[in-house]
């Protein structure tokens, strides 16, 4: 019985493995052909099997790092720049530490800065690249890019916070104000280890929920709890992440989900009073929360 048991798993290990070694055949039949004759369908149908594969084999890091490097590299030929740079970003996130990070890193300061004309951000990514990976290949290339006398990232930082909204006219600075988000976020995500960096990200979501950008708080804010989950400031992401889903977002079950987990987790944090509140009125009207509040007292 025991033999049996252990033929059954060999021959489901090898039954993975060939269908692991399929896929990656396919995908390199199609990228000789994109190499010798691109097309946009044949590139987009290449895209589509690295997701594929990336959906199947979530642990493989070090093939899926490689994977988003190529699919950014085809959307850079495609000149369909954003959707590179979120491949780039998305491979420097799940997949840290493969060894394709520092190139992802280094391609997307590259596309900010030659392709987006972005020369803050792409500054940004430098001086965390720089920060991250000293070592690497192309360093000598990134230390080129930083001026002598260029201000730490921290200042830089500063400085386009102090710049997001116009003083004389109220209004948001939305180029200024996505510098600023982006340069937090790509920081983070490039020199996770910094102690700096939950504290930028923190900064980042205030910034973003401040400027009406809720779905990129939302992505902070869930990125701060999980990555950083013993920051001063992880309880109070979790909260907002639920507070924008319902006053911003009006979505109201996703939103009842976190409440119920922050109350869960944290019944004794500074928000709790806050939090039992608002998912008791759930998706209620300020009208329907007054009629609440009068007909309490009517029956007192």
């Amino acid at each position: 019985m025991k033999l049996n048991a252990f033929l059954l798993l060999l021959i489901g290990l090898l039954s993975l493995q060939s269908c692991g070694g399929d896929q990656t055949d396919s995908i390199a039949q199609l990228e000789a052909k994109v190499e010798e004759n691109p097309t946009p369908e044949d590139a987009d149908a290449l895209i589509a099997m690295y997701r594929e594969y990336i959906d199947s084999h979530p642990n493989d890091a070090e093939q899926n790092s490689k994977y988003l490097y190529r699919a950014a590299g085809l959307m850079f030929r495609l000149n369909r720049h954003n959707d590179a740079s979120n491949l780039l970003k998305e491979a420097i996130k799940d997949y840290y530490k493969a060894s394709q990070t520092a190139n992802n890193a280094y391609l997307l300061a590259t596309i900010q800065e030659e392709k987006l004309n972005n020369p803050v951000l792409a500054t940004s990514v430098y001086q965390a690249l720089d920060k991250a990976f000293p070592s690497f290949e192309e360093a000598a290339a990134v230390k080129a890019k930083l001026p002598a006398d260029l201000p730490s990232i921290q200042t830089r930082i500063d400085t386009l916070a102090k710049g997001i909204f116009d003083l004389t006219t109220g209004r948001v600075n939305r180029r200024t104000a996505n510098n600023f988000i982006e340069s937090c976020d790509l920081y983070s995500l490039i020199v996770p280890e910094d102690p700096a960096s939950p504290k930028l990200l923190h900064k980042a979501g205030e910034a973003a929920r401040a400027t009406r950008a809720f779905n990129s708080a939302l992505d902070i804010y869930d990125r701060l709890y999980e990555r950083y989950p013993d920051f001063e400031k992880a309880p109070q992401a979790l909260f907002l992440m639920a507070f924008t889903l319902d006053n911003d977002l009006q979505r109201h079950d996703e939103a009842k989900v976190l409440y119920e987990r922050f109350l869960e987790k944290y019944p004794d944090d500074d928000f709790a009073d806050d939090t039992q509140f608002l998912l008791q009125n759930l998706g209620k009207t300020d009208e329907e929360i007054i009629q609440s509040f009068e007909s309490q007292d009517a029956s007192q």
